[in-house]
């Protein structure tokens, strides 16, 4: 569909912090009210062939990484209308592959290039 335009004008944002924007520090900004949230930023071809896990027992999905067996990223539901998925990239053609991997699990995608 067509982008959504996002109001950031007197908005309370958790900015993107290398290490620290985790699915933790994310639900606790929101918890404080905060009316978006960065996750840390994951290199394109991290999350370019994850595979989109649900996880009943903890309320999270994780994009595992088959190769590594790990999760690369992790998110809850709740907060699919307030996270922005933060991008390392430098080719526009991974960058479009990952984003498109993630954005039915985020409110949008900022690049990193």
């Amino acid at each position: 569909g067509d982008p959504v335009p996002l109001d950031v004008q007197g908005a309370e944002i958790l900015a993107p912090m290398v290490r620290a924007s985790t699915l933790a520090l994310r639900t606790a900004c929101l918890g404080y009210g905060a009316d978006l949230v960065f996750g840390e930023e994951i290199i394109d071809r991290k999350i370019i062939g994850a595979v989109r896990v649900p996880s009943a027992a903890f309320g999270t999905v994780d994009y595992v990484s088959p190769r590594e067996r790990v999760a690369v990223f992790t998110t809850r539901p709740e907060e699919k209308r307030k996270l922005i998925f933060q991008l390392g990239t430098a080719d526009p053609a991974l960058a479009a592959e990952a984003a498109l991997t993630v954005c039915g699990d985020v409110r949008g995608v900022d690049v990193n290039m």
